[in-house]
């Protein structure tokens, strides 16, 4: 029988090393609720391994549970064509290939950042999720399970985004895709960037990390050492948003990360005090965690080279 109990993390998901120290303050347990049945992430705090790099949970869902997650997972919030500004990024580079070029979108969702080029180029995708694989394949992506690609030609251009944090043991899925690239073919992964987190107190309660799913997070630093791991030269780092947020929802989210600070440092300064009689404001001394804060260079698109 398998075991449905959280699952303890005490090594780096990376490079195994087990002396990684807590970063900030714990973060408490929460639950998602995702095609019915109710998911709950077990208080955690947040690791730094000093050898690689590699940010981690130190307490996760347990693999059937993730299994069960996925599968009930809508793809539907994730169909923003063009919008997001790490998607951009990506498509500047997949417009720069020739045509026929071959490419595999590891992780492709619906297919989402290669709709635009699968007419000129040759797209292939992985994706567990069937309602998004089924979609995916409407918009021209040849799908194939994960071990059907040691049959296939190698790639001009393989493709991680928003997968890179989804995984417990990068490295060995890593090197074999950095294996499936073709001489001056590319790999570019897109995923978080904790060295982005100002409030390193509060790195555990940051967004990222408030999403079951997400059970790891790299430092810059981690992108050099994947450099050496995958035999591969790091030859683009580009530091951005995921999202593309309007002036009035960045000024939303800085005023109420502003409010959680100072009722949580501060809670008999001037600014506090302001706050509690402003009634938009006064329900953060009650929250328990800190606000989403989406709107900043949070992210990075990072390209290999073979």
């Amino acid at each position: 029988m398998v075991s449905d109990a959280p699952v303890t993390i005490t090594a780096c998901p990376a490079c195994h090393a087990t002396d990684a120290p807590q970063v900030g303050t714990a973060a408490a347990g929460f639950d998602t609720l995702v095609g019915g049945r109710q998911f709950h992430q077990p208080p955690y705090t947040v690791r730094a391994c000093p050898a690689c790099g590699l940010y981690f949970k130190s307490a996760i869902l347990a693999p059937a549970e993730l299994e069960a997650y996925y599968a009930a997972l809508d793809s539907a919030p994730f169909e923003i064509d063009g919008d997001y500004p790490t998607d951009r990024r990506v498509r500047e580079r997949l417009g720069a290939l020739p045509d026929g070029s071959r490419v595999l979108d590891f992780g492709c969702n619906t297919g989402r950042i290669l709709r635009p080029v699968t007419a000129r180029l040759e797209c292939t995708g992985v994706e567990p999720n069937e309602a998004a694989a089924a979609t995916a394949r409407t918009r021209g992506i040849r799908i194939v399970a994960a071990n059907e690609l040691r049959d296939v030609q190698p790639f001009d251009a393989i493709l991680l985004t928003d997968v890179f944090e989804h995984l417990l043991d990068p490295v060995p899925l890593l090197q074999d895709l950095a294996g499936k690239l073709a001489p001056r073919g590319w790999l570019a992964i897109v995923t978080g960037n904790a060295d982005a987190i100002a409030a390193r107190e509060w790195l555990a309660e940051f967004w990222y990390f408030r999403l079951p799913e997400h059970l790891v997070m790299l430092g810059e630093r981690h992108l050099a050492w994947l450099s050496t791991q995958l035999d591969l030269k790091l030859i683009e780092v580009h530091r951005c948003s995921h999202y593309r947020m309007p002036l009035g929802s960045r000024l939303r989210q800085g005023v109420q990360a502003f409010a959680y600070r100072q009722f949580r440092t501060a809670p008999r300064s001037a600014a506090a005090r302001l706050m509690r009689i402003t009634p938009r404001l006064s329900a953060a001394e009650r929250w328990t965690t800190a606000p989403a804060l989406t709107y900043g260079d949070d992210h990075v698109v990072a390209v290999f080279q073979r």
